[in-house]
């Protein structure tokens, strides 16, 4: 489990699979409101991540990340940017 979870490439690739679902779940609630389920699974996504915020803050409060970087990163990828930046896999 180590192996993956200190595996950059590994969570560079969750994270380019979140952006992904940001710009689709962004277009088709635009184009069609939550109407399509590629914008319902993007909203589902987005209030797991503000849930997530607690628990961002206490995992790299000892890294040196700034409190508007959290909340950003989070909101974008979720336990996918925190979790490595807890670990150290990604700098902050």
């Amino acid at each position: 489990m180590d192996a993956i979870a200190d595996n950059r490439r590994f969570w560079l690739a969750c994270n380019a699979i979140l952006i992904v679902l940001h710009i689709f779940g962004l277009y088709f609630y635009v184009r069609y409101g939550f109407d399509h389920a590629v914008a319902e699974l993007w909203a589902v996504v987005m209030m797991i991540h503000m849930l997530e915020f607690p628990l961002a803050f206490i995992a790299v409060r000892d890294r040196g990340v700034r409190w508007g970087t959290t909340i950003m990163a989070t909101l974008i990828f979720g336990f996918t940017w925190w979790v490595p930046t807890r670990r150290g896999v990604f700098h902050a």
